[in-house]
Order: structure tokens, then C-alpha cells, then sequence
């Protein structure tokens, strides 16, 4: 699951790390793309990366069926479900990169939700592994989107791993440049691209977590400042102190994120698309 995350750092941080390739060295993009913001959305446009450059994109996706089956909108693409209908042609031609730092989970702590931020340990940027229907679309038809569809970005995701467990059971899949160029080049197959993805060398390990202030909890215009990235100034909690990656007892993810104050489980939706 993701349902929020930041982006922090200038828009070359992000893409100098992929210009290794001749073709990323030809990429056009404006740097004011790269907003930067510590509480990322969904329903926001936002900048990610396509094999032609940097592009702003809506964070969702709602194809035609989902509406006809009244399935809501979806921000996030299991890994899983590759092969199904609603995801195989993406994954085939929609593959994109979404530039974060890290990302936010919900923990059931006391019976309130917790906010924790998760990062790398290393200071690296990270890439979401991403689908985009937007040229896929625009390519495909010439008529109108009809009512209530959306066309945008998802962010993969995978199974969280180790002590990641402790606050989700599912994690962005984050690749590393070299995996990140290869996922971009149109040229790289389905079957290549899932086995890239199911093979990311990206370990739970590499990451730290840790409490964040509540204030996160609100998404919209005006809510965004880089102390929610930050851990908790004082935690009396000792079982929830910043994890190193290492596995302790897991504790319980927040199961219902469809209260007001934080993400929902808009995630796949698939199941009944085969």
C-alpha cells in the first residue's frame, strides 16, 4: 500500500542518477515540475518520469469498467496481479517512474492512527515502480473519457518483508537506477519487466521508519511542511522506536483506512475485472 509520500529534493537529484543512458541524457522536463512536498496525495497532479521526460499526471486511475462495476478509483497496482485485464496492458506499454524520498504508513496504536514515515537509510532518491494510462488512452481512442473515468498514474506495489511488516503489509516497489532505466525503456518486454520487478534488489533492510507527527494524517492544500517527515521529537513508547529494519514483534496495521484523516485501501481492484 501507498496512499502518501514525499518528494523533497531539487528535479535533478531525481533524474541526474538516470542520465547514465544516452537516451535519459535527451529527456526535456521543466524543473518546476519538481514541487517539492512532504504530504503527496492522491487526486493531486504530480510529476513522474516516462521514457519521453517528466511528465504531471493525475495520482488515480478508474478505466471505464470500474465505473460500470462501481469500483472506485485506484491508486495503487499489485504486483501480483500483472497478468489480470485490468493491469497487463500497462505493464506492458505504461510504465513509468514516480520520484519520492519515502512514504507514510498507519499504524493502530492505542486505537488511534499513527502515522510512521518510512525512508532509505542511504540519503538516495527513490523510484516508485509506476503505470501510467495516459498515452495508452489518448492512443487508443479519440472520443470523449466517458463520466466518471480517470486517467492518470498508480504506483506498484508489493509484499512488505522483515520487520517492514511491523507497519504494513505491503510496500511500494522501489527500484534502484539501474533497475529504474531498464522498467522505462519502452523496449523492454512484459516478461522482462516483471521479472525485473519481482527481482528488485530494493530489501526492507535498506530502509528505516519511524513515528512522524499526526498532522499528516490531513491531506489538502496548505497541509504540507518538512517536520512531518521528521520522528517524533519525544516517544515515550519504547516499542515504537525508529526501526532499523531489523524484525521484532510485528504490531497491528491499520485495517480500516477509510475514516477521513487517513488513506484508504484504493489498491488494484482487479478482482473483478478477469
Amino acid at each position: 500500500m501507498c496512499g502518501r509520500f514525499s518528494r523533497s529534493r531539487t528535479g535533478v537529484d531525481y533524474v541526474e542518477p538516470l542520465m547514465t543512458d544516452d537516451r535519459y541524457r535527451r529527456w526535456s522536463f521543466d524543473l518546476g515540475m519538481f514541487r517539492r512536498s512532504w504530504n503527496i496525495a492522491p487526486g493531486t497532479r504530480q510529476v513522474i518520469l516516462k521514457p519521453d521526460g517528466a511528465r504531471l499526471e493525475f495520482w488515480g486511475y478508474r478505466p471505464f469498467w470500474a465505473v460500470t462495476r462501481d469500483v472506485p478509483m485506484m491508486i495503487n497496482a499489485r504486483l501480483d496481479k500483472a497478468q489480470s485485464s485490468t493491469w497487463k496492458r500497462l505493464f506492458n506499454a505504461g510504465r513509468c517512474l514516480i520520484p519520492a524520498d519515502g512514504w507514510y504508513e498507519w499504524v493502530t496504536e492505542r486505537s488511534r492512527k499513527q502515522p510512521y514515515y518510512i525512508q532509505p537509510k542511504a540519503s538516495v532518491p527513490l523510484y516508485f515502480a509506476g503505470l501510467s494510462s495516459v498515452a495508452t488512452e489518448r492512443r487508443e481512442t479519440s472520443s470523449a473519457p466517458a463520466s466518471g473515468t480517470v486517467d492518470g498514474f498508480v504506483i506498484v506495489t508489493d509484499a512488505a518483508a522483515g520487520g517492514m511488516l511491523d507497519v504494513h503489509d505491503r510496500r511500494p516497489l522501489v527500484l534502484n537506477p539501474e533497475e529504474a532505466m531498464a522498467w522505462l525503456d519502452p523496449d523492454t518486454s512484459f516478461e522482462e519487466a516483471t521479472h525485473i520487478a519481482n527481482n528488485a534488489r530494493t530489501r526492507a533492510t535498506d530502509f528505516r521508519w519511524f513515528r512522524v507527527t499526526p498532522q499528516v494524517n490531513r491531506s489538502g492544500v496548505g497541509n504540507d511542511d518538512p517536520s512531518f517527515s521528521l520522528p517524533l521529537e519525544r516517544d515515550d513508547d519504547s516499542s515504537n522506536r525508529a526501526s532499523d529494519g531489523a524484525h521484532d514483534k510485528p504490531r497491528k496495521h491499520v485495517a480500516d483506512r477509510r475514516g477521513d484523516k487517513a488513506p484508504d485501501d484504493r489498491e488494484d481492484g482487479s478482482d473483478g475485472s478477469d
